[in-house]
């Protein structure tokens, strides 16, 4: 039996109204605490936080694959965790993970339109509540040193913004006020322009890790997106830059659908050509997901053009909570 949304009839929808309506730019459909993407409470001493790292995978989830999850549960390069934890050596598996961690559906891609035979939103943020209770493991597969698993602190929201520079924007905006509601004391000495002088009150900075497949880092660092090739630099230099909205990308390499090897290593080299200023500055990144039921070309279209074609390997592609709920919901079978 799968396990049901832990939201009412006609939550989900509400939601996807407003977003679409844009009477809210941002919209929390489920988070595992009310806190999210603050740390539960109790919070150790030496857990204290100036800045709250949150990965954020960004997809169209239509379904979620095991790549997804993947990608989820991969770890941080080491040099996003700078200035994580106060007074604190990254020395263990928790402190070297995302504080919090973000599935967002954007209901306005810039490539990818709702098609006949596509799951609905609705649906598809049912099967993101599934890859999040995935992400979950149980506290026998969790290294006795993770005490507090970074897995656990994960939400679900919708976004309608089109580019990633557009989320971090009104996602930056959203998280602060979120944060700052959760610091009502450091607010309102901030509010009275009065310095917090406890480390206990103070309010976390935001450091976003957008989570993205190679095919999606082509989109990103491609000029057609923008008004012009310069005005894709100064907008990416805004999204990359510690005083701007601080963001990094952590990418990782997909086999290109129905592209040749050579000429895929032909566009790769072009984008990280186009990408060579930040990566650089090490604001993105490679990383491998190396999971031995993922290969190159695990993605979300393979798994409708397997259904479709009545080929039962799909299956090996995807968890079997969305296994399930895919067969259940007749998904894609046409």
């Amino acid at each position: 039996m799968n396990a049901k949304p832990l939201w009412p009839p006609g939550h989900a929808l509400k939601l996807l109204q407003k977003v679409q309506r844009h009477e809210s730019p941002v919209e929390l459909v489920y988070t595992s605490h009310e806190r999210w993407p603050c740390p539960r409470l109790p919070i150790h001493p030496q857990r204290k936080l100036d800045t709250i790292r949150i990965s954020i995978l960004d997809s169209s989830f239509n379904p979620p694959t095991c790549a997804h999850l993947a990608l989820a549960n991969s770890r941080p390069p080491r040099y996003t965790m700078k200035s994580g934890l106060i007074g604190s050596t990254l020395t263990s598996v928790a402190e070297l993970d995302y504080d919090a961690k973000l599935l967002l559906l954007s209901v306005r891609n810039a490539d990818k339109a709702l098609k006949s035979g596509d799951a609905t939103y609705e649906q598809r943020l049912e099967m993101m509540h599934l890859l999040s209770k995935d992400m979950l493991a149980p506290a026998s597969q969790r290294p006795e040193d993770k005490l507090e698993s970074a897995h656990a602190n994960v939400a679900i929201a919708i976004v309608d913004e089109p580019t990633f520079v557009g989320k971090a924007v009104v996602l930056r905006q959203f998280l602060h006020a979120r944060i700052s509601s959760l610091y009502p004391l450091a607010t309102a000495l901030d509010g009275m322009a009065i310095s917090p002088t406890s480390d206990g009150i103070s309010i976390p900075d935001l450091r976003l890790v957008f989570l993205l497949g190679f095919d999606t880092l082509v989109r990103l660092l491609s000029p057609r997106y923008y008004a012009s090739e310069a005005a894709m630099m100064d907008a990416l230099r805004l999204f990359f830059s510690p005083v701007g909205d601080d963001c990094y990308v952590v990418y990782a390499r997909r086999k290109l659908a129905d592209v040749e090897h050579t000429v895929q290593e032909e566009v790769e080299a072009k984008t990280l050509s186009a990408a060579k200023e930040f990566v650089e500055s090490e604001r993105v990144a490679l990383i491998s997901i190396g999971a031995d039921s993922i290969d190159e070309q695990t993605s979300s279209s393979q798994v409708r053009t397997k259904i479709a074609l009545k080929d039962q390997t799909w299956r090996k592609l995807v968890t079997p909570s969305i296994a399930s709920y895919i067969i259940q919901n007749s998904l894609y079978v046409s």
